[in-house]
């Protein structure tokens, strides 16, 4: 696959947490979910499974909301595109190192996925107020 750019990466992940109502079909669009989920993990740091139900029930909070997955289903899709692994015990996770099955560029890492959504949602009610000549936004 295509290395995923950054700003293909900032329209998808926007498009889909403001948009969606179904886990994506296109494989793309499913890679950026799951990416965006491992963000903010340490590649070098074992996370014990609570640790990482934290992480995943945080995600599915913030941008899992409209979209019919909970953070069991999102750690099992994780495992199974080799975005983490678990050890034999099932007892401790990392996030997989290695080459992934949708290579992204390392920017993405550095994007505060929260703020992308602000300001994804600022923008979205801008043009709103603009089309609708201002009506609404007293």
């Amino acid at each position: 696959m295509e290395l995923l750019t950054s700003s293909q990466f900032k329209q998808r992940f926007t498009a889909l947490v403001l948009s969606a109502r179904d886990w994506p079909r296109r494989p793309q669009d499913h890679h950026v979910l799951l990416i965006s989920a491992v963000v903010g993990l340490d590649p070098e740091r074992s996370y014990t499974e609570a640790e990482i139900n934290q992480h995943l029930q945080r995600w599915c909070l913030h941008f899992g909301q409209n979209l019919p997955i909970d953070h069991v289903s999102l750690r099992r899709y994780l495992i199974d595109a080799g975005y983490l692994q678990r050890d034999s015990a099932g007892q401790t996770y990392r996030r997989a190192h290695g080459p992934l099955s949708q290579p992204f560029d390392p920017e993405i890492e550095t994007l505060d996925l929260e703020d992308l959504i602000f300001q994804a949602q600022q923008e979205r009610e801008a043009r709103r107020r603009e089309h609708t000549g201002g009506a609404g936004s007293r």
